[in-house]
């Protein structure tokens, strides 16, 4: 008797991605259970934001699918799914504290602000301006900013760009207690992937559909 498998919660069937008449992204499969991290390599230019974003449901693919726990994304508002683009969005003349409390408000969140804000390294930063961050701080605003959503699938386009060492690694951590606690996570980066979790592998893009474990 086969043992039973799991359905996996992420499901990419085939998936093709253009930008107007040429083809970025074609033929990506792959899954995805609670605790995976999947890492997108690729030269620059080869379609790592556009497959991210079409994750997202903020991209329509040319053909293929993608399903989130069974629903297709494009179909079917998904819900559980976060993502941190390369615009932070925050509101300029807001304070730290005043981003996320209206953040807090969009997600009906109940999330302590002040212990988010401590995980990203920000509670010293709480009441300046989002317009008088350093790159790196904003960042971390928009990754506080997905801790205080409350999502299992994040999907991070360069989450470290502009960062420090220490700020790499504040990150990474946040990644890791994120899957290891049974989120997912899909990420793009111009850093090498690291193994994050217990399940990390690599999907290239330019391969069409290779994954290395990592």
């Amino acid at each position: 008797m086969k043992p039973k498998t799991e359905t996996p919660i992420l499901q990419v069937h085939d998936l093709d991605i253009a930008r107007g008449e040429n083809l970025l992204v074609e033929g990506v499969s792959f899954t995805m259970q609670p605790g995976d991290t999947l890492w997108v390599a690729g030269r620059n230019g080869i379609g790592k934001t556009s497959l991210l974003r079409c994750m997202a449901a903020l991209l329509r693919p040319e053909s293929g699918e993608v399903m989130w726990r069974g629903e297709n994304v494009h179909r079917h508002p998904p819900i559980g799914i976060g993502y941190q683009g390369h615009q932070d969005g925050h509101k300029p003349h807001l304070s730290v504290r005043e981003n996320l409390a209206f953040w807090a408000s969009i997600h009906k969140s109940d999330k302590g602000l002040g212990a988010i804000l401590q995980q990203v390294g920000l509670a010293k930063r709480a009441g300046i301006r989002a317009q008088g961050l350093s790159a790196g701080q904003s960042r971390r605003l928009a990754l506080a900013r997905l801790l205080l959503s409350g999502a299992d699938l994040w999907i991070l386009d360069e989450p470290t760009a502009a960062m420090d060492k220490v700020g790499q690694d504040l990150i990474d951590g946040l990644i890791r207690a994120h899957v290891e606690s049974g989120g997912l996570a899909i990420i793009a980066s111009h850093t090498p992937p690291r193994k994050i979790g217990k399940h990390s592998r690599i999907l290239t893009l330019g391969n069409i559909g290779e994954q290395v474990d990592a």
